[in-house]
């Protein structure tokens, strides 16, 4: 589909009434090809950092044209960009969580993690989580050394933070099917973990659009989960989604900010190629908060 017509479809998105603006998606788009494994992605000011199964983070501008920003050396699993502008990614074979200046020098933040997989940073401590999905735990390595923080999961995988009414929650998405919400206090320490939804088969990455609904990719698969009810809905099962690993919302008007972006990793986990993205009925919620 053209950007044209991607532009077109998001129009239509938008026309509807309020009341139907429920959470939609359009059809989706190649956005970049030609990228090996990719596993994780994020947003700085100007660009999409995307990490791949050959262990580099990429920089994909709105035209989608890549430049290298680092390269770690070891398949990359989750990317996140936090309030510093560090890009921080994992290598979940190898336990470790990798952080990267603006500039591109790289330098190891944690190591001795059980199957580091995402990261997320809270805005007050500025803390630092990490999934560790072998361990079924939540860690902390603001500090570079691994605190556990929680615990009681399947195998962890991706998280968000987000507020319902007034309280923010740590969201986690349960490979084993299901998402969690953890609540944060006001020092950014976790309470204890509350199983908020199943339903979600192989849920991998999520993200929060600003209504505080949780979009879920599991398998070829684009869920929500409501806000409101509670109730699990299919978004898209379009053949363009090849088992994408982890979604986010254009953060700007060059990339759209009511377009979702997903990376393909591919069914044979990693041997994906693309970047795909698709209109959305709403903007997406902060990231670090």
């Amino acid at each position: 589909m053209s950007r044209t017509a991607c532009a077109l479809a998001l129009a239509l998105l938008l026309a509807l009434p309020a009341a139907a603006r429920d959470p939609a998606v359009g059809t989706p788009e190649l956005f970049a090809t030609g990228v090996a494994g990719p596993e994780g992605l994020a947003f700085t000011k100007t660009h999409l950092i995307v990490g791949t199964i050959a262990g580099d983070l990429l920089r994909l501008a709105p035209d989608g044209s890549s430049s290298l920003l680092a390269s770690i050396g070891k398949p990359l699993a989750g990317v996140s960009v936090l309030e510093d502008r560090r890009v921080v990614t994992t290598v979940f074979g190898d336990g470790e969580v990798w952080q990267v200046t603006p500039e591109g020098t790289v330098s190891l933040l944690a190591a001795g993690l059980s199957g580091p997989n995402f990261v997320v940073q809270s805005k007050r401590r500025r803390r630092i989580w990490v999934s560790a999905s072998l361990g079924r735990t939540i860690e902390d390595v603001t500090d570079g050394i691994p605190v556990t923080v929680a615990t009681g999961f399947g195998f962890p995988n991706g998280l968000a933070i987000g507020r319902v009414r007034g309280q923010r929650y740590l969201f986690i998405a349960d490979t084993v099917g299901s998402a969690w919400r953890v609540p944060i206090d006001g020092d950014d320490l976790l309470g204890a973990p509350e199983l908020y939804a199943t339903g979600l088969p192989l849920a991998d990455g999520i993200a929060l659009d600003k209504r505080g609904n949780l979009l879920v990719v599991g398998a070829d698969t684009l869920r929500v989960v409501l806000a409101d009810t509670g109730e699990v809905r299919v978004l898209s099962t379009d053949p363009l989604l090849d088992w994408p690993a982890n979604l986010a919302f254009g953060p700007r008007r060059s990339f759209g900010r009511r377009t979702l972006y997903l990376v393909n990793f591919g069914m044979g986990l990693g041997d994906g190629t693309t970047v795909i993205r698709m209109p959305y009925s709403l903007r997406g919620a902060k990231l670090i908060r």
